[in-house]
């Protein structure tokens, strides 16, 4: 991946987010859908434009804790109707229990959101990504990271730290960004694809979010037969995260059915 710079310098002018866990929008061939929204409405709509032109990535925001079950039936819904990778977001910690109905109901990574600075819900931050590493495979474990809030070099250290616990850092600039200079943020965004790469993590299923979000672009353009291996390899990896989900919630109720539960 390089650097696009005329791309970082529209994000850097970009206002508002497209996380919402009220709206649904599609950008390029990424969905966004909120987690409170109505089951049925959001289906058609997902329908007419997903078989217009096909998307690769469904991007839930779920709501507040009480509203849980509402994006939790919407994964459900997504995930038993289309054929692309679900990445469910949370914007504050979890129990255990949470993390497991998400991916039991079809989420194939999990984005929990870094808290600025330390104290007590960065604690509780550690806890639910310890969780969700427990539950969902290698490098199916993201965290929001909003750069320009803090300087670039303790921006950098959080994306090491990330990537040192197999989470990948998905990076979305502040609109504070612009107090920095613009060489200054595409160093951050340099030193997160030199990371990705070193780690060798596995980022497949989001390049659409990383390349829709941030100045990383493809290094070079691919071919025909490029493009038609991605496809095939795009397959085999969402088979093989259904087949691991159908084994772990087999596990699970085999467990309790065991301790008589």
């Amino acid at each position: 991946m390089k650097i696009d710079q005329k791309k970082l310098r529209e994000l850097l002018n970009r206002k508002g987010s497209v996380f919402s866990p009220d709206l649904l929008r599609r950008e390029e061939n990424v969905f966004f859908v909120g987690g409170n929204l109505p089951e049925r409405e959001t289906l058609e709509t997902l329908y007419e434009s997903h078989y217009q032109s096909h998307a690769a990535l469904f991007h839930l925001s779920f709501g507040a804790m009480e509203n849980f079950s509402n994006g939790e039936a919407l994964a459900r819904m997504i995930k038993k109707n289309f054929h692309a990778h679900l990445l469910g977001r949370l914007d504050y910690p979890v129990p255990s229990r949470l993390i497991e109905r998400a991916y039991a109901a079809g989420v194939d990574i999990i984005d929990i959101a870094l808290p600025a600075g330390e104290g007590a819900e960065r604690e509780k931050w550690d806890e639910t990504v310890n969780s969700a590493r427990a539950v969902f495979p290698r490098w199916s474990v993201a965290s929001a990271v909003v750069a320009g809030e803090e300087s670039p070099r303790l921006t950098m250290a959080v994306i090491d730290t990330l990537l040192a616990l197999d989470v990948v850092p998905l990076l979305t600039l502040s609109e504070r960004a612009g107090r920095f200079k613009a060489e200054e943020i595409a160093g951050v965004f340099s030193h997160l694809g030199s990371g990705l790469r070193r780690r060798k993590a596995g980022i497949k299923p989001l390049l659409p979010l990383i390349y829709l979000s941030t100045p990383l672009v493809p290094a070079s353009a691919p071919g025909v037969l490029r493009g038609f291996i991605d496809v095939i390899d795009d397959r085999r990896l969402l088979a093989a995260s259904d087949l691991r989900r159908v084994l772990r919630v087999k596990e699970v109720e085999e467990s309790f059915e065991s301790a008589g539960l």
